[in-house]
């Protein structure tokens, strides 16, 4: 069983702290987490890892505002208000991913560490539960009038800069500008194009269900001028794509959805009815790309998984740059049984930043 230890500090004459580390230098398991929340602090205490990962460090977001890995984690607009956070070895573990790690690799021993790995090992209860016991956790801090942390308030870190993490700083300027929008604030970027749209007659069959949870459109053109307007919100830290097409002959179809953070690359793109589609953004070959990773519904707090796949097939997507300023996206949806049954593709120009 490996040992937990409080953060290590300097202290000042005016009692101020000082921390003489980097965070490459920090080694074992963190336990970023708030000193407020009687449960959190109690689970970091209880909590046990496995010999073989070193020493486990407990890091209160409340009290070490300057600390290194705390930099970090806001760096990587990383909301210690949605989850805590374990730090290993250079990777960040963030509410459902954390309380997996947890149960994964949690000592063989104690009773807190006995039921993490009975309740978290399953990816599907874990973040079926999770939300849960978030909200509990925010009603408990209210309740005894203590404030969130806002710890990405007013942040100047692209939302998007930690779901690519390192790759961040390996992608091209048009990309930068594609994501751009910071948390908690009013940016806006504009990507104007033309694209074209390839429905097969099953999904086009779906249409009126796909319009009236405000999914992508199912028209059958080429050459459709669209506009996408990526808008930040002063109240949360999610992202939301407001599409415009303008398609001939028809009205304008608006497809608008909110990408939401759930950690590591992993974000939930949320639809009318809450509708989600849960995917994992990476740059690889000189591409983003976005992996399918399943459904979910998105009810308030809670992200409960949907085995809609048979249904409404496998989506993928990716976005290459062609210039400073423009790049190519493609998009598609896989049926188990029929294949390809959509495809939508296009280039844009990145036209304002606000």
């Amino acid at each position: 069983m490996a040992r937990f230890s409080e953060l290590d500090c300097g202290v000042l004459p005016d009692g101020d702290q000082t921390f003489m580390i980097d965070v490459t230098e920090l080694t074992g398991v963190w336990f970023v987490y708030d000193g407020n929340c009687p449960i959190c602090k109690r689970a970091a205490e209880a909590t046990q890892i496995k010999q073989s990962l070193g020493d486990l460090h407990l890091l209160d977001a409340r009290t070490a505002d300057y600390h290194p890995l705390l930099v970090e984690v806001n760096n990587r607009c990383l909301n210690l208000d949605d989850g805590m956070i374990i730090y290993h070895e250079g990777c960040y573990f963030h509410g459902a991913v954390a309380l997996e790690f947890m149960a994964v690799h949690g000592a063989p021993n104690g009773l807190f560490n006995h039921i993490n790995r009975l309740l978290f090992r399953s990816k599907f209860f874990t973040k079926s539960l999770y939300p849960l016991m978030r909200g509990g956790r925010n009603l408990l801090l209210k309740l005894r009038g203590k404030p969130p942390l806002f710890n990405l308030e007013n942040k100047n870190t692209p939302i998007f800069q930690s779901i690519f993490g390192d790759d961040w700083h390996r992608m091209p300027p048009v990309m930068h500008m594609h994501y751009a929008n910071r948390p908690y604030g009013c940016d806006m970027s504009v990507a104007r194009g033309t694209m074209s749209i390839k429905a097969a007659p099953l999904l086009r069959l779906m249409a009126p269900i796909l319009k009236l949870v405000g999914g992508v459109p199912t028209y059958n053109q080429t050459d459709i001028p669209v506009e996408v307007r990526f808008e930040s919100s002063p109240h949360h830290a999610r992202l939301t794509f407001n599409r415009l097409f303008h398609f001939k002959g028809r009205k304008p179809y608006r497809f608008r959805s909110t990408m939401m953070p759930e950690g590591a690359n992993n974000m939930t793109e949320r639809m009318k009815f809450g509708l989600g589609w849960q995917v994992k953004f990476v740059w690889q070959d000189g591409k983003v790309q976005l992996l399918h990773r399943g459904y979910a519904l998105c009810l308030f707090s809670w992200t409960i998984p949907l085995p809609l796949d048979w249904l409404l097939g496998a989506v993928t997507a990716e976005e290459e740059a062609t210039g400073e300023t423009t790049f190519n996206m493609i998009s598609e949806i896989h049926h188990p049984w029929w294949g390809k049954i959509y495809e939508y593709r296009g280039s844009f120009e990145m036209t304002s930043h606000d």
